[in-house]
């Protein structure tokens, strides 16, 4: 019996003359010369499948690194993407946009009222001063803008601000459930009820966290003056890196019985790890007053990079990934039957070694462990 396509079998199906109605929500539609802008980009095309006729509905825009100098109405477009779009000075009127992206717009100063908008970026965006009222705004996204004030979004979730040295004061956002900063002047955290994932980099401004009973998801960066951790009773994953000079100021970390992965990088106030039953994996570098590792059942991915105090592994029998380098203490590897990468740098008993055979990997670690 001859195999048909599903596809084929449905084409088979329908009527040859019959016009096809496909609404795409998003399709972009690459324009990069003026000419380039007909009847197709605003009400779409058709497609020719034998003797039928398939009509492609087009409600998305999207310009890059174009020479064009101004943008056309599109009355039904619901999404518009411009980057590198130097040569246009002003946005459209587009009462169903949901969603505007500008980068590197050099000559857009001034954004529109658009009331139904759900997400907006900005990105080296510097013209751009003021943000306007979006109701229904629940993302927002601003890089290295001249930006100095949020508004109130009562329906925002996700909000992220890189290198908005202006902005200074957050706003209380009560469904927010993810927040990213990174280089800012913003001194004070607020009070976010549904927060899930905080990520601060280069806060130096931020000296306490808040308690968010919701989190499950922390990275502290280069956040000097942050000291001291919250309970966080949903926290799986913690990230907590300092700079490779002055070294975080975190003090201790905190039980979270749920933490599956830890990362801690120039942590040199830290001296003790704490028991993380359900860790997967654990990454440790530059963390010069750790002198022990606890006992974590499912352990699968371990780093530990210029750790100088650490003297001994434990038995982690779901390991299958172990790094070390930089240090000369650690006596010797254990056997660990599940692994597939090794790597071993500057270590004082083992040669440089990074393989990912499993037999290799047995025999490297027989041969050069310390009786």
């Amino acid at each position: 019996m001859e195999m048909v396509d599903f596809k084929e079998l449905m084409y088979r199906i329908i009527p040859f003359r019959i016009i096809i109605h496909n609404i795409l929500p998003y399709w972009q539609y690459k324009c990069n010369k003026e000419n380039d802008l007909n009847i197709k980009t605003l009400f779409g095309y058709f497609k020719l499948d034998n003797n039928r006729k398939i009509w492609l509905i087009w409600r998305g825009f999207s310009l890059d690194d174009s020479d064009m100098s101004e943008l056309i109405e599109y009355p039904l477009l619901t999404s518009l993407e411009l980057e590198n779009c130097h040569n246009i000075y002003e946005l459209r009127e587009y009462p169903f946009l949901t969603s505007l992206e500008l980068g590197a717009c050099d000559n857009i100063n001034k954004l529109k009222e658009y009331s139904l908008l759900t997400s907006l970026t900005l990105i080296y965006c510097y013209e751009i001063s003021e943000l306007k009222e979006y109701p229904l705004l629940t993302s927002l996204n601003i890089h290295g803008c001249r930006i100095s004030k949020l508004k109130e979004y009562p329906l925002l979730t996700s909000l992220t601000l890189h290198n908005c040295d202006e902005i200074n004061e957050l706003k209380k956002y009560p469904l927010l459930t993810s927040l990213d900063i990174w280089h800012s002047n913003i001194n004070e955290l607020k009070e976010y009820p549904l927060l899930t994932s905080l990520s601060l980099n280069e806060c130096y401004e931020i000296s306490k966290l808040k308690k968010y009973p919701l989190l499950t998801s922390l990275k502290i960066k280069y956040c000097e003056e942050i000291t001291k951790l919250k309970e966080y009773p949903l926290l799986t994953f913690l990230e907590i890196k300092g700079n490779k000079y002055t070294h975080s100021n975190m003090i201790e970390l905190k039980e979270y019985p749920l933490l599956t992965s830890l990362t801690l990088e120039c942590c040199n106030k830290i001296n003790k790890l704490k028991e993380y039953p359900l860790l997967t994996s654990l990454i440790l570098n530059k963390c010069w007053k750790i002198s022990e590792l606890k006992e974590y059942p499912l352990l699968t991915f371990l780093t530990l990079h210029n750790c100088i105090k650490i003297i001994e592994l434990k038995e982690y029998i779901l390991l299958t990934s172990l790094t070390i380098k930089f240090n000369n203490i650690l006596m010797k590897l254990k056997e660990y039957p599940l692994i597939t990468y090794l790597c071993v740098e500057n270590f004082k008993h083992l040669k440089d070694i990074e393989i990912k055979n499993k037999k290799e990997i047995h025999k490297y670690i027989k041969k050069y462990n310390i009786k």
